[in-house]
């Protein structure tokens, strides 16, 4: 028999998966829409946040279904509360990350970290850990380092957009020798070292627990389509800005999740 290839989250939940999907496809919109009416500002502060929070929402159904309620909510507790801790550190003494602040520009935050941090931390994490999986098999550490790799990949995105454009952070006191939009270099190596961490947290939180067959279904669509979806609203703003290299690398970004949703979705027939 055949594993179960389908994207819902078992039956009783599959409503709870449209939902999901239907929130974060209008919420996608509106930022669209917002960044083509008002440039780089989007929705705004508020609709960023409920876009990221909508994605959360449909990527935390998805680990649902790999490892069950309970273990779900320990993954995205991990994944939260670690990068959370992390910027906080950041912020306050420089650990990892460099001293780094938050512009109060954000409506809704924790210990001064605005809440959009952890949560892209979950999409970048938990997110990329679903899309690369099926490269893996069961080399876990593998795919915990080809995880950490796909998140500073996505970070060379999503820093020029949520601190050089939009102002949520900046990096202040920048070493000399330059950086990439404000940013330390030295960043993207503690990006990289906080995202395998987390990854292999979700190793031994989630994934050593969820079955075989749970592995091989093609869920994985759905987190890459979530992580298209912000890419190419990250491309927008950078093209409109005219931020050439970053718009390159958000481009890179482009093509390996689309290829990631056609793969998967084809996949996904090709079972059925």
């Amino acid at each position: 028999m055949k594993p179960d290839a389908r994207v819902s989250v078992g039956t009783v939940s599959v409503w709870h998966f449209r939902a999901a999907a239907g929130v974060f496809a209008v919420l996608a919109l509106a930022e669209i829409v917002g960044q083509a009416l008002r440039g780089v500002e989007g929705a705004g502060p508020a609709g960023w946040l409920l876009l990221l929070a909508a994605a959360a929402w449909l990527v935390g159904l998805v680990w649902r279904e790999r490892v069950g309620v309970g273990r779900a909510w320990l993954c995205l507790g991990w994944v939260v509360l670690m990068s959370l801790c992390a910027m906080i550190l950041a912020e306050r003494s420089g650990i990892l990350f460099g001293r780094m602040e938050f512009t109060g520009r954000e409506i809704v935050s924790a210990g001064g970290v605005p809440l959009s941090v952890p949560l892209l931390w979950w999409l970048m994490v938990g997110g990329g850990y679903l899309v690369v999986e099926s490269l893996w098999g069961e080399w876990r550490v593998g795919l915990s380092a080809f995880t950490a790799l796909v998140t500073v990949q996505m970070a060379l995105m999503i820093l020029p957009f949520a601190g050089h454009l939009r102002d949520y952070w900046r990096w202040p006191a920048e070493a000399p020798g330059g950086g990439y939009f404000g940013v330390p270099w030295m960043v993207l190596a503690a990006w990289f070292t906080l995202a395998l961490g987390l990854a292999l947290g979700l190793v031994i939180f989630g994934d050593n627990w969820s079955s075989a067959e749970a592995r091989t279904r093609r869920q994985a669509w759905a987190p890459a389509a979530v992580l298209m979806t912000l890419t190419m609203i990250c491309l927008g703003a950078h093209l409109a800005a005219g931020l050439w290299l970053a718009a390159a690398f958000t481009a890179a970004n482009a093509v390996l999740f689309g290829a990631m949703v056609v793969w998967y979705l084809r996949d996904r027939r090709t079972a059925a």
